[in-house]
């Protein structure tokens, strides 16, 4: 297996540091810092703690870090995407992957099969309150921000295989 270029994690990759001269930033980029800001990470690590332990166990391979996942399942509330429209997003997108704070290359972002584990998990367990409900948390702090909270949808164009129609012969 060839090691990666950039072994210093404080380092920032390529991918991450470009950036054309003097362009604007992206509308979704925009947002995911609003709502980076605006939801209370540590309430929802709080919250959430109790039901994932993978990334602090001391035995066998680490999992991806709880705030991770909580990033990466609130933006599947805010675009109504499946698990796996969100790995491909995560791969697709510098915004998106940036905001979950994952690099495209390393550490590679969460596959689907673990943004479903911990969706199920998240979705499984009957909270104790009703403030515990981390998509009642995140709609409350985004009313707190002063702003209304519809959920979006991405979506890919389809294509289709056409079959050539007989035509009259010339």
């Amino acid at each position: 297996m060839q090691r990666p270029c950039n072994t210093d994690s404080t380092q920032t990759a390529l991918f991450t540091s470009m950036r054309w001269p003097r362009a604007k930033t992206p509308k979704r980029a925009d947002m995911l810092a609003f709502v980076e800001a605006a939801i209370p990470w540590g309430k929802l690590e709080e919250i959430t703690r109790p039901l994932y332990q993978s990334d602090i166990r001391k035995t066998g391979r680490k999992g991806y870090s709880l705030r991770m996942l909580l990033k990466c399942y609130v933006l599947q509330l805010l675009w109504a995407m499946s698990d796996r429209q969100t790995e491909a997003e995560l791969l697709d997108s510098h915004a998106m992957s940036r905001f979950i704070g994952s690099d495209p290359w390393e550490p590679r972002p969460p596959s689907a099969s673990v943004l479903r584990q911990f969706r199920v998990l998240v979705h499984g367990t009957d909270w104790p309150r009703p403030s515990w409900d981390i998509r009642q948390v995140v709609a409350d702090a985004l009313h707190d921000a002063g702003v209304e909270f519809r959920r979006g949808e991405i979506t890919d164009p389809v294509f289709r295989r056409i079959t050539k129609s007989q035509g009259p012969e010339a």
